[in-house]
This record gives structure tokens, sequence and C-alpha cells, in this order.
């Protein structure tokens, strides 16, 4: 059945609005975790934001599409703040801001003057599977010259005003070169949107294996547990060492322990003491060693082809074909 009109621009907007809010929450994090000015914060959400907006409101390609864009600009800001306090620690926060926004300004700059063939090779890419990733040369080499000369700048020793203006050449720089490769830059984002959804395709097949395998794992970490607080009980005493002092775990506790030995972390705060117990934890190690090896394997099996097995067991449970 065909879909009207009204129904695909009331899908292309979901598809939006979904991705915006995405772009919104990734990029938020990143800014509350940059502890920076309030004004650079909301300057980083803001540039990431319009410009995302803008460049998928008039670009649209898909939910898949949307989140690799919004995951882009969350890494760029990650890449920006790097940049920004290796190289530019003295430079004014609203320089700062203002460099965030120039590339991605270039960007839409270079994808608006180049829209139509923009438009046509997201259309052209969604109808295609993905055979190799779009070359780079035009304009990553440009990116990692811009980045090496830019780590000369502390050597230089220069002022605040000075190393602000060396920040906003560099953003006005990198802006250049991603606006002039606009096109080999959404090609490249669209690729990656194919393997994201080519993998999110698979993720059906993956549930019923990563359940069961999260299914004995839960089973061994609340069983060995058990047997912590009951080997302890038996004794009379404390088996453990916690933060290196002699004490019995509480459940929660025991549970903690249990978690970290099946994971083979090891952190250190819980130690076993006595024979009983050590001798557990060895066999929960091993345990947890060969449920990952065998879980791992079943899991990679079952992203696989399609297999009669498992088209047995979706008819046995009516699900579809």
């Amino acid at each position: 059945m065909p879909i009207s009109p009204r129904h695909a621009t009331r899908r292309m907007d979901l598809h939006w609005l979904r991705a915006t809010a995405f772009t919104l929450v990734l990029v938020g994090l990143v800014a509350a975790a940059m502890g920076e000015d309030w004004h650079f914060s909301v300057a980083s959400i803001g540039a990431c934001m319009l410009g995302f907006g803008f460049f998928y409101l008039v670009f649209p390609g898909g939910s898949h599409f949307g989140v690799t864009v919004a995951n882009m600009l969350a890494v760029y800001a990650c890449i920006f703040v790097y940049f920004h306090e290796a190289n530019f620690p003295d430079a004014p926060d609203s320089v700062a801001a203002a460099a965030l926004g120039v590339p991605v300004a270039g960007f839409l700059l270079g994808c608006f003057l180049r829209r139509r063939q923009v438009a046509g090779l997201i259309r052209a890419r969604r109808h295609h599977e993905l055979t190799h990733l779009p070359r780079m040369s035009r304009w990553v080499p440009g990116l990692l010259v811009i980045g090496a000369l830019a780590f000369l700048v502390p050597r230089l020793n220069l002022s605040a005003f000075g190393q602000g203006a060396a920040l906003l050449a560099a953003s006005v720089a990198i802006a250049a070169v991603v606006g002039g490769a606009a096109r080999d830059v959404v090609l490249l984002l669209m690729d990656i949107a194919l393997v994201f959804e080519t993998v999110a395709a698979r993720v059906d097949r993956l549930i019923m294996p990563i359940m069961a395998f999260l299914t004995f794992y839960s089973l061994l970490v609340v069983v060995f547990a058990c047997f912590y607080r009951i080997a302890e009980m038996s004794v009379g005493g404390a088996l453990f060492l916690v933060h290196s002092q002699p004490q019995q775990l509480s459940f929660s506790e025991a549970l903690y322990f249990s978690v970290t030995t099946l994971a083979t972390v090891g952190y250190g705060d819980i130690t076993p003491v006595g024979p009983l117990v050590r001798a557990l934890a060895t066999i929960e190690v091993v345990s947890g060693l060969l449920l990952l090896l065998f879980g791992f394997g079943e899991i990679m099996r079952s992203g696989g082809p399609d297999t009669e097995h498992r088209r047995h067991l979706r008819r046995g449970t009516g699900e579809p074909e």
C-alpha cells in the first residue's frame, strides 16, 4: 500500500524530532561533563543542535542517518574540547564558543552550496548496500596538518588574546577544509549510517542468545554470592578482608564480590582469605570464562545467516519469518 505524502512527512518529522532530541541529550551530556563555563556549554549545545537541525531538515536521510550525524557532532565537541584545552588553554571563552561553531557553519555552508548534489547522494545511498567506505584523502590530511600545527602554539607563549586569535584561525581553516569536502563528508556519514542500520537489523537475531547469556550470568552471580554467605555463616567468622580489615560480608557485598570475581575485574577492596572462599572464587572465575567463551560463540553464530533451527523456533513461537 503506497504511503501518502502526509504520512511520509509525518514519518520524516518523527525521525527529525527523535534524532534532534538524541542530539540534545548526547551533546548536553558532553557539555555537562566538560565542566566549562556555562556560556561555552550553551554554545556547544546550540551549535550542534542548530547544525544538526538545519542539516537533517534540509537533507532527511532516515533515523539511522540522524543518529549518525548526532553522534558525529558529539564526537566533534569532544575533540574540540581536547583541542582547546591542549593548545589554547587561555583563549577567552567567548572566542572558544565562536570557534566551536565555525567548522559546523562551514560544513553546513558547503552542503548548502552543493545542496542538489548532496540531496541526490543521500537519496541514492539509502537504496544501496555499503560496498566500501568513501575516500577520505581529500579532507582528512588537511585536518591532520591543521591539528599538528596547532600543537606548536603552546611553544609560542602567546597571550590570551593571541591564543584566541590562533584558535579562531584554526577553526576557520578547518571550516574551509570540511566545507570544501562537504560531499565526501556526507558520503562518509551515509556509509556509517548504513553500517549502523545493518547492525540494527541483526539485533532481533541476537536478542535470544543475549538474554540466555545474561540469565546464566546472573544465575552464577547469585549462586556464588549465596555460597560465600553460607560459607561465612557456617564458619562463624570473617573469611574476607574488606578494605584490608577482617569483616563478614553482607549479602549485597557478597553480590558485589561475586560480580567482580565473575567478571575477573578484581578491584581488591574485598579479598578472600579463607581456603574455602578462595576455592569458591577460583571455581567462579573458571565458570565465568567458560560461560563467556560459549556464550560469545553462540551470540556470534546467531548473528550470522538464518538457520533452520531458528526458523523452527520462530514457527513454534508464532513469530514472523
